[in-house]
């Protein structure tokens, strides 16, 4: 994996981070956290790099264990679902 591979998810986690009502943070070379607990990865899957957004895990019920979604093909994708999920889950406890 070359330098430049290694440091896209940092790179857009940089990038995007005014889009983002929190900033994602670097996990790893590989992974990026957000403090609500969403997480996106990076895979090679045939030999091409795929993004997934996984959901945070509710501990008390179980509830999203191992969700997630995509695949994408860049990061920036992933954080958009993400911002755009997020905003949607956030309007259903206002109305709740």
């Amino acid at each position: 994996m070359s330098a430049v591979q290694t440091g896209e998810v940092r790179d857009a986690a940089t990038a995007i981070a005014d889009e983002a009502a929190c900033k994602w943070r670097s996990s790893g070379e590989l992974a990026m956290v957000h403090p609500s607990g969403w997480s996106i990865a990076r895979y090679s899957v045939y030999d091409q790099w795929r993004y997934l957004l996984w959901e945070p895990i509710n501990r008390c019920t179980a509830a999203n264990a191992n969700q997630f979604h995509g695949p994408f093909d860049n990061v920036r994708d992933a954080m958009r679902l993400h911002r755009d999920l997020t905003a949607h889950l956030q309007q259903q406890e206002m109305a709740a």
